[in-house]
């Protein structure tokens, strides 16, 4: 699957040349960029070499639940859990960002910083039109202070039906719009704080790893590769209910969006950006399931070699609709640390 992958972005590397050469447009996938000055084909980091185990080769992130009132508690994850690379968190509509507590989570740029911006009930066409550009010149403001890099995602799981900010055809939602409406309120708000001088902000397009019919294909909202620095995704083993829910392992929660979120970037990393599973072992918002095993789950996903471009991995550590932490039990946390290198033993 790999090798395929790697063939195919060097096809269409080849054809976006000869297309330049030729003087014909590019003609790779719909929706999908030409390769960037720069880019790598997906999949050069493993060519000849082998894909190595995800365990392996991710930057490992979390998000502790109180963290940002009490940042203490991110540490404290480091001395019980596992060190950590990449700060998760959230800010919504009217926070300014980044701030102070901003640098302590950072711990003073150990961590990288990955933030969840939700943008508030307004619709696309408000952000397009500058309605908000007050509020942008505020957290550019703040971002040009702080000097260190922000990895941003804007509307995240946009792509879901659950959300009010879901771009559709018809733009009907709340706080949503359409397609083409999505991707010029990106593009405003990425230009706009750009031009106040906030390029340490990074740009991380983050949809939900769900595909069923109801949800918004990513193809369709793609902003462009000039407007995006990280492809992100979120998904969640929810485990076996009395409604929709079922036990999914890590590869089938992501593979299908992996592949159609890659082939809009042949070369840009993917994070995954919120990740964690159901704890079988009691009930914990659904049933136990003595037949799953979260531990096995664990280790699957750290040895998965299905999606090479996968290069951070963020755990949502909280107990809430589900007992995502990854300490919900001795045997998951042993797995991490043995299957992690970077994870003390």
């Amino acid at each position: 699957m790999e090798r395929a992958t790697t063939r195919r972005a060097a096809a269409l590397l080849v054809a976006a040349v000869l297309a330049t050469v030729l003087g014909v447009g590019w003609t790779g996938s719909a929706g999908a960029d030409p390769p960037q000055p720069g880019d790598r084909p997906a999949g050069a980091a493993e060519r000849g070499s082998g894909v190595v185990p995800l365990g392996e080769r991710v930057e490992l992130g979390a998000y502790v639940d109180g963290m940002q009132a009490a940042p203490a508690l991110l540490t404290l994850f480091e001395r019980t859990v596992a060190p950590v690379e990449i700060a998760s968190y959230y800010y919504g509509y009217g926070d300014v960002f980044p701030s102070t507590v901003d640098r302590l989570l950072s711990a003073d740029g150990r961590r990288k910083l990955l933030v969840s911006w939700d943008m508030g009930p307004s619709r696309f066409s408000t952000w397009a039109a500058g309605d908000h550009d007050a509020y942008l010149d505020q957290v550019a403001a703040a971002a040009v202070a702080f000097g260190d890099p922000v990895w941003v995602r804007p509307w995240p799981e946009m792509n879901g039906d659950w959300q009010d900010f879901q771009p559709t055809a018809g733009g009907g939602r709340s706080a949503g719009g359409t397609y083409a409406e999505f991707k010029a309120a990106w593009r405003h708000v990425v230009d706009h704080l750009r031009a106040r001088g906030a390029t340490n902000l990074r740009w991380v397009f983050n949809p939900t790893a769900d595909t069923y019919a109801e949800t918004t294909p990513v193809e369709r909202i793609w902003p462009g590769r000039r407007y995006v620095d990280v492809l992100g995704l979120d998904g969640f083993n929810w485990g076996r209910d009395a409604g929709w829910g079922r036990w999914r392992s890590f590869a089938g929660i992501f593979r299908e969006q992996y592949r159609r979120l890659t082939a809009l970037a042949p070369a840009l990393p993917v994070w995954i950006c919120e990740v964690a599973s159901k704890e079988p072992r009691y009930d914990d918002g659904a049933p136990a399931d003595r037949g799953r095993d979260k531990a096995a789950w664990v280790r699957a996903m750290l040895r998965d070699r299905s999606m090479p471009r996968i290069r951070a991995l963020v755990w949502f550590h909280a107990d809430k609709e589900r007992d995502w932490r990854i300490d919900s039990s001795a045997d998951v946390l042993a797995v991490l640390r043995r299957l992690l290198p970077a994870a003390h033993p």
